[in-house]
């Protein structure tokens, strides 16, 4: 896997978790991880997003992403999180 490629495919898959409304976030808090297989570099990279409460203050949520590359079973494997904040209502 060329971790730089690998590193770019799941930034670009962060970062379209991050602009989705939070009702669509929320609604994938603790659910099981959502895949998606790209082709980078002419590489299969498997591409996995689990959403969960960023703290117990369920004020914000934490995306976590992880990219699997071709040989995922021995050491092919890169995990980024970002920490979405959710607003609170006056």
């Amino acid at each position: 896997m060329q971790r730089a490629t690998a590193y770019a495919a799941l930034a670009s898959e962060l970062e379209s978790w991050r602009i989705l409304p939070h009702a669509d976030l929320l609604a994938a808090v603790n659910r099981p991880p959502t895949v998606r297989v790209v082709v980078a570099d002419g590489e299969d990279l498997s591409l996995e997003i689990t959403v969960s409460w960023a703290s117990k203050k369920l004020k914000a949520l934490k995306v976590t992403g992880t990219a699997y590359g071709p040989s995922h079973l021995l050491t092919e494997r890169l995990e980024e999180a970002l920490i979405v904040p959710i607003p609170t209502r006056s």
